[in-house]
């Protein structure tokens, strides 16, 4: 796919038109008595707040938000099959339109703290436009525990994103609900080291919880490297193998950094930085190369899967496609965007195998994937059939590169364009996807 300057000039140019406003309203009926005891009710609740002042609570409210304007540019072909916009496999758009709003509300006093953040991203239009939908992308408090000169003990509880707190490129995409603890210690000439083990929730259904802790070493030597080793742990077992695999990882990745700030560029800041990780209970990843004949008669069920007898003449082996567990990254940044005028451009290359994390915990560029096709099974969120070689698709086995670029027009809007590219990295494995994706968004911050 390629991208003419004229072409994203007009959708930018479009994007910069306001953005009309629609607010529906409903009205609740109570009877007459009822109505007057809540109104009492709430007269009483609102005099005895108005006496309670945010000084004499002896906190600091801050209230923020963002306005964003959206358009996305998609194109994603599977063995040379469009996959998006007209005439394609799939009804996901190639052009897409979206409007986002984020809240954000923290209070914070000496020793404890809270953050909240709504999120309002819907798609545009007349008729494939939304308005509903809502999500609560952190709500979490906090307290120190000890504060020390040199060392600091901080524990948290809530909800927010995995990658709100620990770093990666490739991996830490879902959500973080659970408790978290963060231990800091500073050495003079040495550097600043901390740690931050958390146990988290995955699905109370299943009593399944996960376990995901960093340590980490800034600063070292006074210099401007630094060092980051973290391990997350989503085993679990189920009677389903389908369901068992899935789960089956526990990822270790080492990162690490150097940033400085060159005279030559204004001081601007500038990072490099490289990582590796692998899936260390990784098994050979077996699939079959096709689906049993409809109808034949050696076809039994065992333990939720289609087994056929090796005895039978249509048996279908398994096919064994390596542990595929492995991935790296490296990239480097350069800018910070605080005020008008400021920039920032990042790009980092991505190399990634089928098993090197989740489907569901990827964070990276991933492939498009617009049928929501998994690795292990035909759906991305583990439901369905179990998958054949042929088809094995999910969010790993990829290769490819990610450009982002800021600009701050004013101290307030801010403009930002990515693109991105990647195809896949072993070919025996699923289909040939080559994805491509640009992205122009404006930012309104307040």
């Amino acid at each position: 796919m390629k991208f003419s300057l004229p072409r994203h000039f007009v959708c930018s140019a479009i994007l910069c038109l306001n953005l009309p406003l629609f607010v529906q309203a409903a009205d609740t009926q109570f009877s007459e008595k009822q109505n007057e005891n809540d109104m009492e009710a709430l007269r009483r609740w609102l005099n005895d707040k108005r006496m309670v002042t945010l000084r004499e609570l002896g906190g600091d409210l801050s209230l923020s938000g963002e306005a964003r304007v959206e358009f996305q540019d998609i194109n994603q072909t599977n063995n040379g099959i469009k996959q998006r916009g007209s005439q394609a496999a799939t009804d996901k758009p190639a052009l897409a339109w979206d409007v986002e709003v984020n809240l954000m509300l923290d209070y914070r006093t000496d020793f404890t703290w809270s953050a909240v953040k709504i999120e309002f991203d819907n798609d545009m239009g007349v008729r494939s436009g939304m308005v509903n939908k809502i999500k609560l992308e952190k709500a979490y408090l906090g307290g120190r525990f000890i504060s020390g000169d040199t060392f600091t003990w901080d524990g948290e509880v809530g909800r927010r994103n995995l990658s709100n707190v620990y770093d990666s490129k490739i991996e830490f995409g879902p959500l973080f609900d659970g408790l978290l603890f963060r231990f800091s210690k500073a050495f003079e000439s040495i550097g600043d080291f901390y740690f931050n083990p958390s146990v988290f929730l995955v699905d109370d259904k299943t009593n399944h919880y996960g376990l995901v802790g960093e340590l980490g070493m800034l600063r070292i030597g006074n210099i401007g490297l630094g060092a980051k080793y973290s391990v997350i742990d989503w085993k679990k077992h189920f009677p389903n193998p389908l369901k068992n695999q899935r789960y089956n990882f526990v990822v270790q990745q080492f990162l690490l950094l150097y940033q400085f700030n060159p005279a030559w560029i204004g001081k601007r800041l500038v990072k490099f930085y490289a990582a590796g990780l692998s899936n260390l209970i990784a098994k050979d990843l077996l699939l079959p190369e096709r689906y049993p004949v409809e109808g034949e008669r050696d076809v039994v069920m065992k333990d939720g899967k289609v087994v056929i007898p090796k005895e039978s003449p249509s048996y279908v082996p398994n096919k064994s496609l390596g542990k595929q567990n492995w991935g790296w990254y490296a990239g480097m940044a350069i800018g910070q965007v605080k005020k008008q005028g400021d920039f920032a451009m990042e790009i980092d290359y991505q190399w990634v195998q089928a098993q090197a994390v989740p489907e569901f915990d990827t964070n990276g560029i991933g492939r498009g994937n617009a049928a929501d096709v998994g690795l292990m099974t035909t759906k991305m969120d583990g439901g369905g059939d179990y998958n054949i070689v042929p088809d094995a698709t999910g969010n790993g086995n990829y290769k490819g590169f990610e450009i982002d670029v800021l600009y701050a027009f004013t101290n307030n809007l801010t403009i930002e364009e990515n693109f991105k590219w990647t195809t896949t990295l072993d070919k025996r494995i699923g289909p040939d996807i080559h994805y491509k994706a640009f992205e122009v968004e404006f930012i309104y911050a307040f």
